[in-house]
């Protein structure tokens, strides 16, 4: 049995094979630091977790590959990229990050690396899997703008009308909040729904005129009222598109939407609507766009 100095040592060379993907270097060490599917006993011996999180992190599908399937901890496991840890071992403060339960996917997601993320998927993760107060696979994806990774784990089958964790909006919504149109539209063309999404909402709030025209052009509703979840028993009225564009200076989009024929009656949760807003913004912009619509209807 290796001494407490060389299991840190072993663990040392393993974290740096597993960063600049040494397969051979993987194969010759991490049979020694996990030889059974019995966690480790020693605070000298890096978490498995670790290892596998630092392999996905960097982009090395191969020796994460390997670890899933060859190391006894993960391939005798119903989840083989969260391998158990013995909770009376303490962590070394540069590996504490092992505690999170989802940190391999998490890092797998955040690598752009395809690969790496369909290593996990065959070693049976499922493409939704719910990543601990995240979301799934797509919603980290989507939250960081990672085009590319939308688009695979669309194309593995992900469900494009899942829901972010915090705060709980649509994954439609939440795309609809950026300015590149890539991931909305991957999103649409892979079935997202955009009535009750509240993505023309987000569009119109954060001043994306081309999302704001791509949505209605898929059938969005003008009226349509977004309804925000703060993780309580009850769900706010924001209003719809038209409140918020007005309450955030959205001159062009506010024009567009009653050029559409937006409603101005209706109300939000403090019985405000739209146009009340735009009298309290004071921007004469806004508030003679509301005035030429009344003209005109």
């Amino acid at each position: 049995m290796p001494s407490e100095s060389q299991l840190r040592t072993l663990s040392t060379t393993l974290l740096n094979a597993c960063k600049q993907g040494s397969l051979a270097t993987v194969r010759s060490t991490a049979p020694i630091l996990y030889p059974s599917a019995t966690p480790p006993t020693s605070s000298a011996v890096m978490p498995l977790s670790y290892a596998l999180a630092t392999a996905a992190r960097h982009g090395r599908a191969d020796v994460l590959k390997y670890m899933l399937t060859s190391l006894p901890a993960c391939s005798t496991s119903r989840r083989p990229w969260s391998p158990l840890m013995d909770p009376s071992v303490s962590i070394d403060k540069a590996w504490e990050d092992a505690r999170y339960s989802d940190l391999v996917i998490m890092r797998a997601v955040q690598s752009s690396s395809t690969g790496v993320v369909q290593a996990l998927l065959d070693a049976g993760m499922h493409v939704d899997q719910e990543i601990d107060k995240v979301g799934t696979p797509l919603s980290l994806a989507i939250a960081t703008q990672n085009v590319e990774m939308v688009r695979f784990l669309l194309g593995r089958g992900a469900n494009a009308n899942g829901m972010e964790w915090l705060p709980p909006v649509t994954f439609l919504a939440r795309a609809a909040s950026f300015k590149s149109q890539q991931i909305l539209l991957s999103l649409l063309d892979h079935g997202a729904k955009v009535h009750g999404s509240s993505a023309l909402y987000n569009a119109a709030e954060y001043g994306h005129i081309d999302n704001v025209e791509l949505l209605l052009a898929r059938g969005a509703d003008l009226d349509e009222l977004a309804m925000i979840d703060y993780g309580l028993k009850s769900r706010h009225n924001a209003g719809t598109a038209l409140h918020a564009a007005v309450e955030n200076g959205q001159t062009e989009i506010v024009q567009i939407l009653l050029k559409r024929g937006a409603k101005t009656d209706i109300k939000d949760a403090e019985g405000k609507t739209a146009r009340d807003l735009a009298l309290e913004t004071e921007c004469a912009d806004i508030v003679r766009a509301f005035d030429e619509a009344a003209q005109q209807s």
